[in-house]
C-alpha cells in the first residue's frame, strides 16, 4: 500500500508500506477521505510543530473519513463496509482527567499524526490503517467520504461553542476565519446566536466565513 511520510523540513514522500491486519478489538480502515490541518502544513514546511519535532518518518493526517475492510476478532461497533468517522485521539482512560470525564485533556494523550511522542503516533495519510474499534463511528445514512471527515475538527468547533454556554440570541465574535473559525460560525448560528461577526487578516477566509454563515453574514 502507499503511504505519504515526512522526513523532514520540505521533505515529504509517498511510499510503499506493508499493509497491516487488525488484531482482536482492531478494524482495518481504508481511507475515504483526509483533511489538511495546519499542523499537517507545518510538520512538511517546518519539519516541526513548537516543540514536536520530526525525528523519524511521520505519517500526517488526523482528520479522516474511512470505509471498513475488515475487524478483528471480539469487534463489534464496526463492520466491514461501514462508513466510520474517526477519532485521532486514544486517551489514557487512568489520569485524573480521564477519570473526571474529559478525556480531551488526557495527560498521556496519543494523538495520531503527531510527533509529540516517540516513537511518533503515525497518522491517516495512508491507503489503510489499524485502529481500536472505540476510535471508530459507523455513519448510517448516505453521507458523503469528503463531509465524514469534517467530523474531528466539527467536534472542535462544537465543543468551543458548549464551552462558551447558552448563545440563544447572543451576538458572538470568532476570530480567525479559517477551517475551524468557520465551522464555529456554523456552530454558534445553529446554537441560536443571532448576531455572528467573523475577524481575519486574510480576504479569503473571509469570503469563506461569509458563504457558510446561515443567514446573514457580518465579516
Amino acid at each position: 500500500m502507499l503511504a505519504c511520510r515526512i522526513h523532514g523540513e520540505g521533505d515529504v514522500r509517498v511510499e510503499e508500506q506493508p499493509q497491516p491486519a487488525p488484531g482482536p478489538g482492531e478494524v482495518l480502515l481504508k481511507l475515504g477521505a483526509g483533511g489538511i490541518c495546519g499542523s499537517d502544513l507545518h510538520y512538511w514546511q517546518h519539519g516541526r510543530v513548537g516543540d514536536f519535532v520530526v525525528r523519524e518518518p511521520l505519517i500526517p493526517g488526523h482528520e479522516a473519513s474511512a470505509t471498513v475492510a475488515a475487524v478483528g476478532a471480539d469487534v463489534t461497533r464496526a463492520k466491514p463496509g461501514d462508513q466510520v468517522a474517526v477519532s485521532p485521539s486514544h486517551a489514557c482512560g487512568r489520569c485524573e482527567a480521564c477519570r473526571g470525564g474529559r478525556e480531551n485533556l488526557c495527560r498521556r494523550m496519543f494523538f495520531l499524526g503527531s510527533a509529540s511522542v516517540f516513537p511518533h503516533a503515525q497518522g491517516f495519510f495512508r491507503e489503510y490503517f489499524v485502529l481500536h474499534e472505540r476510535q471508530c463511528y459507523p455513519v448510517a445514512g448516505e453521507v458523503p467520504l469528503a463531509e465524514l471527515a469534517f467530523a474531528e475538527p466539527l467536534a472542535v468547533a462544537l465543543h468551543a461553542v458548549n464551552r462558551g454556554g447558552n448563545l440563544l440570541g447572543a451576538s458572538v465574535l470568532v476570530t480567525g476565519a479559517g477551517p475551524i473559525g468557520s465551522l464555529i460560525v456554523m456552530a454558534a448560528r445553529l446554537g441560536g446566536a443571532t448576531h455572528v461577526a467573523c475577524s481575519d487578516v486574510l480576504d479569503r477566509p473571509l469570503e469563506i466565513a461569509a458563504a457558510v454563515e446561515i443567514g446573514r453574514a457580518h465579516v
